[in-house]
This record gives structure tokens, sequence and C-alpha cells, in this order.
């Protein structure tokens, strides 16, 4: 659920912050050592050379080199073979210590490699308990035979055993913590784009409800100026006939304009399930809206001034849109009472609701602001502009439409 109001940023960015967009801010972030994650993958195989290096520069210093060379290789292909067959990496990873065992060789470099080897395996998808039981036994196995105790009361065999454990135990966490970062970015991705889509789905509907009400208002425009028409034709003199002619030329090209009115708002009509009956909205119909939201059990301190004067039908409706959504806000994201002004005297109309932010948001919060979109393209679309504000608490919306020359009367 994403709050109505806006930030100050919104605020300032004008109409397209009124359409949110995934920003880093937005996405959470991983640990600084979870955001690099291929970097273990990559660095763990050179930790494993390392000690096969070190491993075969010591064999002329055994009492078996052969036995020693034959587990690190076994050792190497075990690594190599994890790569393309997991379970082949670990059946070989495990057979090398024991191998360097039966061999006479000590399995001590062989040890170390399994329990590397085990923490690849498990960083890379192998399972982390069968990891770290297959390895940490065969190690604990290999260095418990190597000192003639089978394990039992050696320390070095419980550590090797243990450490192989705990190295396939921490693989297998790694892994599922970037799993997690994973999806909860995946998720929060998922969610911005929903949140998008909803904020441009409300942006067409407002878009696509401001035109019905210009098409209702045009086509009643029309339909008057046919009817003037016709009476100036019956009202000419009978010697008229080329100014009679050129009347029902224009009559005949207003029922024409008419006829494609009606198709598109036929068009822009909702669904057989919608109201089509409801009247064009209007700013002399506030009152009556004021009221039915004092009603519902909002507090609303109204000062609405003269509003018989006639203005544009598309400022009237606008002024009327932009009140109802401004209280709408106000109920749903707001506490306490609101204070409308609407002013429609000079030359230009202004309504402003100010209403008080509920104590917990402190300030107003980031958000789709689908009933701001709504409010934006109403003022846009006659022409003004709006403004929004939070200011100690208190969320302030201002429009200000134009009148145009020779409307307001």
């Amino acid at each position: 659920m994403f709050p109505e109001h806006p930030t100050a940023a919104q605020h300032a960015a004008g109409e397209d912050s009124a359409v949110t967009r995934p920003s880093a801010r937005e996405l959470p972030r991983a640990p600084f050592w979870m955001r690099r994650p291929r970097m273990l993958e990559a660095s763990t195989p050179i930790v494993i050379v390392g000690a096969l290096a070190a491993g075969a520069a010591t064999l002329p210093f055994h009492a078996h080199p052969t036995g020693g060379l034959v587990a690190l290789l076994i050792s190497a292909a075990g690594v190599v073979a994890g790569y393309r067959v997991p379970l082949a990496g670990l059946v070989l990873l495990a057979a090398a210590p024991l191998v360097a065992d039966a061999l006479g060789a000590d399995p001590i470099v062989q040890w170390q490699v399994s329990m590397f080897g085990a923490f690849l395996l498990a960083l890379r998808g192998l399972s982390g308990l069968l990891t770290g039981l297959v390895i940490g036994a065969a190690d604990f196995l290999a260095l418990g035979l190597s000192a003639d105790t089978f394990g039992l009361n050696d320390p070095i065999a419980y550590i090797a055993g243990a450490s192989a454990v705990a190295a396939a135990a921490t693989g297998s966490a790694i892994r599922g913590q970037r799993q997690y970062w994973s999806a909860l970015q995946q998720t929060t991705h998922e969610a911005i784009a929903g949140r998008d889509a909803a904020v441009q789905r409300s942006v067409a509907e407002e878009r696509l409800r401001i035109a019905r009400d210009l098409h209702d208002t045009l086509g009643h425009e029309i339909a008057v100026l046919g009817m003037h028409l016709g009476a100036a034709e019956v009202m000419l003199p009978e010697d008229a006939s080329p100014a009679r002619e050129h009347l029902r030329s224009a009559r005949g090209s207003v029922k024409s304009l008419l006829a494609e009115t009606q198709e598109i708002l036929q068009v822009l009509r909702p669904g057989p399930g919608a109201d089509t009956t409801s009247p064009v909205a209007s700013h002399q119909g506030i009152p009556d809206l004021v009221e039915a939201f004092r009603t519902a059990g909002m507090i609303v301190d109204a000062d609405l001034g003269d509003l018989s004067p006639e203005l544009a039908p598309q400022v009237s409706a606008a002024v009327y849109r932009i009140v109802q959504e401004a209280l709408t806000n106000a109920q749903r994201h707001g506490v306490g009472p609101v204070a409308l002004t609407v002013d429609v005297t000079g030359r230009t109309v202004t309504v402003e609701a100010v209403n008080s932010l509920p104590p917990a948001s402190g300030a107003a919060s980031e958000g789709g602001g689908q009933g701001l979109v709504g409010m934006r393209e109403r003022a846009s679309a006659a022409g003004g502009r709006l403004e929004l504000s939070t200011d100690d608490g208190r969320f302030r919306v201002r429009a200000i439409l134009p009148v145009p020359e020779g409307v307001l009367r």
C-alpha cells in the first residue's frame, strides 16, 4: 500500500513527479560482503590451487611421494568435476584423503583441499548437509587411520571432520543468503512495477474521465448552436435566400458534427454496468459535495464564497473534480478537520484544501499519489497548475485555474 502524499522532491519535480519511477534508494541493499557473491566462487579455486601446489612441492620430502601424487591428482579431479557433475566431484574429494592414507601418504593436504572443495560445492548449489557429512566423515576417517586410532582419540581427526562440516555449512548459508537477497530485490522490482502500472492506469482513467466531461459539454454546446442557427433561419425575411442557404449549410455541418460527437461519446462511455446518467460536474455543485462529505462524518471548514458566476464548462468541471479529489485524499490520509477555500472571483479560480497529516507519518511519504495525479491532470487540462506542500505536519493542495476573457459573468 503506497500513501497518497508526495515528498517535497516530488512537489518540485512538476507533473512528471506524479508517476513514480524505480530508484536505487527503493531497492533493498545486501550487506557489503554479499554484493559481490561471485568473488567467493572465483577466489576459492585459487586457494585450492595454492594448497595443491604446496602439497606437490613437498612430495619429494615425503616417504611415499607416489601415493601423495595420486591423491593430489584425485583431489584436483574432484575440484574440476565439481563444476560439471557435483556428485562426482563430491565422491572424488571425499576419496582423496582415504586414497592418500591407503597409499601410505600423509592426507593432511587432501584434507585441506576437500574442506575448501566442500565449501565450493555447497556454494554452487549442492546440498550442504550431504556435502558436509560425506567429506567430514571421509576426512575424520582418513586422519584417524593415519594416526592409527580410527579418529576416536585423535583431536586432529575431529578437527578435520568438523572443519569440513563447517565449510559446507558456510557455503550453503552464503548461497541461501544470496538467493534471499536476489528474491527480495526481484519482489521489490515487481512491487515498484505494479505501483507504476497502477499510477499509469489511474492517469489514463482520469484523462478518459476528463475527455468524457469535455465531450459531454461539447455535445451540449453544439446542440445549442444548432438550435440558434435554426431560429436564425426561421427569422430571416423571404428575400434572404442566399443567407438562408448558408444557414442551412451551417446547420447541416452542425448536425454532422453532433453525430460524430455522439459516436465519440459512446466510445468514451464506461461499461454497461456504470452510471451514464450523472450530470456534468459543475463548480456550482460544490456545496452539495461538501455536505455529502460532512454527512459521511468528515469535518470540513469551507469558505466557498460566491459560486454563482458562470465559468467555462471545462474550468467548472475541473474545479468540482479537484475539490472532490482533495477532500477524498484528506479523508483517506489525513486527520482532523479540512480547511477548504474556493474563490471564483477575478481572472483566476483558486481551490485550496489544507489538512493535518497523521502523527506517525511525520513528513509526507513517497507514494504513487494516484489522487494527486488526477488533480494535476485536471488542472493541466484546464490550463492551470497544481501546487502541493507540506508545512509543520499540514498538507496543502492549491489549484489555480485561469478564467478565459469574457467567460466569467
